[in-house]
């Protein structure tokens, strides 16, 4: 059936994502299983999955881990966590780890069986979705988790409990696959959309909490090697939209911030490479894209509309000042980015576990 996430283009004549895609406002209105993890009934999937809520539990449970969580940044606690779940030296530490995991994995669960079954609470309380969105979703056969919390152990524990969950329903699950280039996905998919010839490329991934940044070398149409460079931890990303010049002032901290991670970028590609990288430039954001332009209500990336129309021709501009050659900036949604390296499978959903869920379709038609 027509995808009703995605809607096309007039100008390119490609497809864009529309923000009724997110899978974080639906509400368990009435919970599909009971007896899994009852308390989150009546939560919206915002309110009981997130990065922020894991790495509340690991700190409550920080003695049982036996993790000393003021020697870690706290965005690695997740990576942490995966480490410890396989540690045989400490098998209470271990099993620690693997409950939260489970919980998590639990909470996945309850959150696809709601969206297979489309129960009528369920979908009275998502009133921006009409039959056509639910009917997607029970027709949808294969998900595949990308994103960091989906590596590693991490992974197969959220496989499993969503395996776990569809089995106590007694509902056909959908196949759940594991990538094994998780965290790097995003970045491949970009690599994917350079149109230009021989040479070496710069793409990027701009994270809800870290920029991750490779270079890539392209030999005879094909990609012949990727490299990544040291990622970035995000800044600037809070927005307090009280006065439209805090707004603006927050937005051209964060555009500096960006326009530096891309000047060094191809800095150290030059040095890494041994050579000029060209001056194509592709870039994952986490926001709704079109045609260069960001969502303005959605995520930290929102406040940089207040810079003008298109992101994509500001950061162009900027840094083919810097450089003082040409450079183009194409921005494409991160759920998508990740979705183009399945753009040969049918009836599969990317899904993206970090900050939040992110999502992609592989049958976007991207120009």
């Amino acid at each position: 059936m027509d995808n009703p996430f995605l809607k096309g283009s007039v100008e390119t004549g490609g497809q864009y994502l529309t923000p009724e895609c997110s899978v974080n406002k639906i509400r368990l209105a009435k919970l599909p299983v009971r007896g899994v993890d009852d308390a989150i009934e009546g939560l919206t999937v915002k309110e009981f999955f997130s990065n922020k809520l894991i790495i509340s539990d690991i700190k409550k449970n920080a003695d049982a881990l036996h993790i000393d969580i003021g020697s870690v940044h706290e965005k690695k606690l997740p990576h942490m966590l995966n480490l410890k779940a396989d540690d045989d030296a400490d098998p209470s530490g271990a099993a620690a780890a693997r409950e939260i995991m489970t919980k998590f994995g639990n909470r996945l669960g309850l959150m696809l069986l709601s969206l297979k079954l489309g129960e009528m609470e369920n979908r009275e309380a998502r009133p921006d979705w009409n039959e056509r969105h639910w009917d997607y979703w029970a027709q949808v056969s294969d998900i595949v988790l990308v994103g960091g919390l989906a590596s590693g152990r991490f992974g197969e524990i959220l496989r499993e409990q969503v395996e776990y969950v569809f089995a106590l329903a007694d509902v056909k699950p959908y196949r759940i696959l594991l990538y094994k280039n998780a965290p790097q996905a995003a970045l491949l998919g970009c690599a994917s959309c350079i149109k230009g010839g021989d040479g070496v490329y710069v793409v990027m991934d701009f994270g809800q909490t870290g920029i991750k940044r490779s270079c890539l070398v392209k030999r005879s149409g094909e990609i012949e090697s990727v490299r990544q460079l040291e990622s970035l931890p995000s800044k600037y990303m809070e927005w307090n939209d009280e006065s439209g010049s805090e707004t603006e002032h927050q937005a051209k901290q964060l555009h500096a911030y960006l326009v530096s991670a891309a000047e060094s970028a191809y800095l150290e590609a030059s040095r890494e490479m041994k050579a000029e990288p060209q001056g194509e430039l592709v870039i994952s954001v986490a926001s709704y894209t079109k045609d260069g332009a960001l969502n303005s209500a959605r995520s930290g990336y929102a406040k940089l509309c207040t810079l003008g129309a298109n992101y994509a021709e500001i950061l162009a501009w900027e840094l083919s000042g810097r450089f003082r050659r040409d450079i183009t900036v194409r921005l494409i949604h991160d759920g998508t980015a990740v979705a183009l390296n399945f753009n040969n499978r049918k009836d599969t959903v990317c899904l993206s576990v970090g900050s939040y869920f992110g999502i992609g379709f592989p049958e976007t038609k991207i120009v």
